[in-house]
């Protein structure tokens, strides 16, 4: 569970802003963490902008129109994408949103002077990612638009190239990930079947398997136990080699030490829907990708 300082926010805007799956998602969160600080209005301001642009219907942009995502079908597996590359048409000429350039600058040494490269300031890239999470459009790929796809120096092909490669690296990395959850989920259900009365534990193993290291405090929070519940539970994981303590209170899973069970198929674990959604919108970004390498 990151301490990053946005954290809160981003829960708290999310379970007042999301589809019923996300904000029921960073509601656990809030009370995991007990959340408080909430983004500043300017911040508010931006991501309401985001919102806006996210509902709209996809249109004929020249972003859109660059990654050849004009006409889709409803229900064609690409339909987030061209939500997300619409949005970016409404936004990209918005002063919050347009990305800055880089400069070269020069840092003063006893000797000598060194050129480096300066990255702009971030722009409100994010905002629109967060709200494409929000609404449900990109629920399982997360930070789906890059920030080149709002920079105002560059070509509508170069901006387009950009966006689509970024989005099948981005895929990539979220199908391994979704392979990964589950082969945990596996692994846990293996290791806890002896037990008589499993249930809380396996809502514990799971969000270990989602947050990563966590303290008592919060599995309490999240499931509705007393702290002598939650110790119960986390014991339960450790005698089960799911997990151990670490300094601190840290509940940490242990290292799989061997090659995943035969039995932990994505295909027809929980999270099989999501990756048979994601594999597909995979296979029609590769085939993006090769109409631009035979025409480019």
């Amino acid at each position: 569970m990151t301490d990053d300082p946005r954290r809160d926010a981003v829960a708290l805007w999310l379970a007042a802003n999301g589809v019923p799956v996300i904000a029921e998602a960073a509601t656990t969160i809030v009370r995991m963490v007990n959340a408080t600080r909430r983004f500043e209005i300017n911040v508010l301001e931006l991501l309401s902008a985001a919102q806006d642009a996210v509902t709209q219907a996809p249109a004929d942009g020249p972003l859109t129109r660059a990654c050849g995502l004009v006409d889709l079908g409803p229900d064609h597996s690409l339909q987030g994408l061209a939500r997300a590359t619409t949005a970016v048409d409404s936004l990209i000429t918005t002063a919050d949103f347009a990305e800055g350039q880089g400069h070269d600058a020069m840092t003063p040494l006893p000797s000598r002077s060194m050129r480096h490269y300066v990255v702009a300031e971030p722009a409100g890239c994010w905002a629109l990612n967060l709200a494409l999470v929000a609404r449900g459009v990109a629920p399982t790929v997360t930070g789906i638009v890059p920030r080149t796809a709002f920079r105002l120096d560059l070509e509508n092909d170069e901006r387009a190239v950009a966006f689509v490669d970024h989005s099948r690296h981005v895929a990539t990395a979220s199908f391994q990930e979704l392979d990964h959850i589950e082969t945990l989920l596996w692994r846990g259900r293996d290791a806890l079947a002896g037990l008589s009365r499993n249930a809380r534990t396996a809502e514990a193993w799971a969000l270990v398997v989602a947050f990563g290291p966590i303290r008592r405090t919060q599995i309490a929070r999240a499931l509705g136990l007393s702290r002598g519940g939650a110790d119960i539970q986390a014991h339960a994981l450790a005698a089960a080699k799911l997990v151990e303590f670490e300094t601190g209170g840290l509940i940490t899973p242990t290292s799989l030490g061997s090659s995943p069970s035969p039995s932990a198929s994505l295909d027809s674990g929980p999270l099989g829907a999501a990756a048979a959604d994601l594999d597909l919108a995979m296979a029609e970004i590769d085939r993006l990708l090769s109409i631009r390498s035979r025409t480019g």
